[in-house]
């Protein structure tokens, strides 16, 4: 998963989080202003006009921020002449409030600090441990992340003891969003995992919606977009049972950027476009931002960068609004990347160095990868072969001292106690009920035959020594269980670094090949490109399938000849049919076929269709009878010279590769040509 993407995720829950504590209304917020200041006007009592001054600032954290600042002296003013300790530390704490929305961090944390003296001194400590939130997340977004951890610790602490299990969660999920940013993913999980245990503790309708984004992030963090995409669209339809109007738009953010890793290009930008509308009516800076980037990432990853750095450029200006460090580092990078593909290098280098001098001082592992990726992309697009590859390995170097398998164990460790913990809740208070059901019986009969007490006895006793046993196996499968999600989890990942390796690979061959004047080499070039890109298709499947040990062949051969058509620029004049039923084979046998139909079809597209003509080309895979393979690849074309046997690298590579596989070829030429393949299997292919 992009390191961006992590960012965005725990950024959502953060914000959502935050929103719901405070009481944030976001129906109808000038009309809820409107009724307080009038309520203010008719107040008599002083300590009750104290306490609308702090309800209509707080109505203006998220709404026309800064004209809620214009409450803050006469509120203080009057609490300070009642001297009311109470009331001045909440209009403090409101203002903190209000300059932190608007980034003014030192501000904020001296109001914050202030009110958390008097909260201290009168033993308020539910109010006490919410201000300490608050003072963590003044020093997470003013980027010094040592002192935020340790002030949201204490509030854990506080909150603890004063059984403000919400309170808890909240700071939890801010500590999740700044390991998240400093890259330790294992912490980061465990928090998160914290945060899930106390929402589903408080149980109500709007801590179920975000127990169940918390889900759907955890299942991101282990690659399983299915199920996160389940979860976040049950938090959607909650969302909008509630009138939730800022929870709906994050929910539509990841809802898009789940879409879009999976290429659903059309359902993303329909995700993200109800997201752009809502935020728009919430009028939210940060939360405008954060869509124009999410935007801005999908037309970029669609090569659309024209309208990319268009979003860029609105994202720029709501994340400086709010002095949002973090989101800035990555997001000048992205624009980076932009104007490198729009051919403008000196932005592309500006961009680059406002990124780095944005993360100096904050020193996010995160934002150092993002950074390094994108130089090195840029030092490649100029012909500075020296410095893109070590800035590429330092790339290398910081992902993964952030990726490694010591930090997905204790992802999978992190998930494998949660779910301990509440299988034996579970089991706990289903022993509990049975424990008051026996008491129960047992009084019952006491009265009318003392030999029951025997028979209860013995009962108790089977049922002790089944349990103990039934609680045995389950230990042992639950460890079995760990040690084999644990070897599916690095597989994946294994899977998933080839793929990104092997795309690396051929970007370097297409930027070498941009700098070759002659035709034959840059052609030869272009067909060494396809080639990797046929077998990095093969481990995109086996990553993103169920099945780590076979590829689906239709699907391969669908996105294979996708890929090739798009590189001959022939997508619209030659079509492709896979005429075959799902098919699975093992990946010795994939990487073979795909690269034989790589080079037929090459073959087929330059010298099939002379002078621009239209064609159409079938492939067909089929079992006719176990352990036997049968490929026909055909089209009709005007025919073309024995490829089969011909003496180029294409002819002699699928000579090779027909002998690896224990296979046999024949080629007939008969309006068009079909070359038809047979091999001998090893490992059955899978019906």
């Amino acid at each position: 998963m992009p390191q961006h993407t992590m960012k965005k995720i725990l950024y959502i829950l953060l914000v959502s989080f935050l929103l719901h504590h405070i009481g944030y209304a976001q129906k109808k917020e000038q009309a809820l202003i409107d009724s307080l200041s009038t309520e203010l006007k008719k107040a008599n009592e002083d300590t009750s006009k104290v306490n609308l001054y702090a309800a209509v600032m707080n109505a203006h954290i998220y709404y026309k921020t800064a004209e809620g600042l214009v409450y803050q002296q006469p509120a203080l003013a009057l609490a300070q002449q009642l001297n009311w300790k109470p009331g001045i530390a909440r209009i403090k704490d409101r203002t903190g409030r209000l300059n932190w929305r608007l980034g003014n961090y030192a501000a904020a944390l001296k109001n914050h600090l202030e009110a958390l003296d008097i909260y201290t001194q009168t033993g308020d400590a539910f109010r006490e441990g919410f201000v300490l939130v608050e003072i963590g997340q003044d020093y997470l977004d003013d980027g010094h992340y040592a002192d935020a951890e340790a002030w949201l610790k204490k509030a854990v602490t506080v909150s603890s003891k004063a059984g403000d299990k919400r309170n808890m969660a909240f700071a939890y999920d801010i500590m999740a969003y700044l390991y998240s940013v400093q890259g330790n993913i294992s912490e980061e999980t465990n928090a998160r995992y914290l945060v899930l245990k106390l929402l589903e503790e408080i149980g109500d309708k709007r801590a179920i919606s975000r127990a169940s984004r918390a889900l759907a992030v955890n299942a991101l963090n282990l690659g399983n977009n299915t199920d996160a995409l389940k979860y976040y669209k049950q938090s959607l339809q909650i969302d909008k049972e509630t009138g939730d109007k800022l929870a709906e738009t994050l929910n539509y953010e990841m809802i898009g950027d789940i879409y879009d890793r999976e290429g659903k290009f059309e359902e993303s930008l329909h995700f993200f476009t109800e997201a752009l509308r809502l935020a728009n009516q919430l009028n939210d800076k940060r939360l405008l931002g954060d869509v124009h980037s999410r935007m801005a990432n999908v037309y970029r990853t669609h090569l659309n960068y024209n309208e990319a750095l268009d979003h860029y450029l609105e994202a720029e200006a709501g994340y400086k609004s709010v002095g949002n460090k973090q989101d800035l580092v990555s997001l000048y990078a992205g624009m980076g990347i932009v104007y490198t593909h729009l051919g403008k290098y000196e932005a592309a280098r500006k961009s680059f160095i406002n990124a780095k001098l944005m993360n100096q001082g904050l020193e996010s592992k995160v934002a150092t990868i993002d950074y390094y990726s994108g130089i090195a992309f840029l030092d490649s697009a100029t012909g500075n072969w020296k410095d893109a590859y070590l800035h590429y390995q330092q790339f290398i170097t910081v992902r993964d001292s952030l990726f490694n398998k010591e930090a997905l164990k204790k992802m999978v460790a992190s998930q494998m106690q949660y779910k301990a913990d509440k299988k034996e809740a579970v089991a706990k208070a289903i022993q509990e009920k049975k424990d008051l059901e026996t008491r129960g019986e047992i009084k019952r009969q006491r009265n009318i035959l003392y030999s029951a007490f025997a028979v209860i006895a013995l009962v108790l006793l089977f049922s002790l020594v089944v349990f103990r046993q039934r609680n045995k196996i389950a230990l042992e499968k639950k460890r079995s269980d760990k040690l084999l999600q644990d070897k599916e989890l690095l597989l994946r990942e294994i899977h998933h670094r080839v793929k990104n390796n092997l795309e690396v690979v051929s970007s370097l061959l297409a930027l070498q090949s941009a700098q070759i004047d002659d035709a034959g080499t840059r052609e030869a070039m272009q067909e060494g490109q396809n080639r990797v890109q046929s077998i990095g298709i093969v481990h995109q499947k086996l990553y993103q399938g169920t099945n780590l040990g076979a590829i689906e062949m239709k699907d391969y051969f669908i996105n294979l000849s996708d890929s090739i058509l798009d590189s001959f620029g022939a997508e619209g004049r030659v079509t492709v049919a896979c005429a075959m039923e799902q098919l699975e084979v093992d990946i010795d046998t994939a990487v073979p076929l795909g690269l034989i139909v790589n080079e037929l079809l090459t073959n087929t597209l330059k010298y099939a269709y002379p002078d621009g003509r239209k064609g159409h080309v079938t492939i067909k895979l089929e079992k006719p009878t176990p352990g036997i393979l049968q490929l026909e690849v055909s089209d009709d074309g005007v025919g073309k010279s024995d490829v089969i046997r011909g003496t180029g690298f294409g002819g002699q590579l699928i000579s090779l590769l027909t002998k690896q596989l224990g296979g046999t070829i024949k080629e007939v030429i008969d309006n068009g040509t079909r070359i038809f393949l047979e091999f001998k299997m090893e490992k059955p292919a899978i019906l």
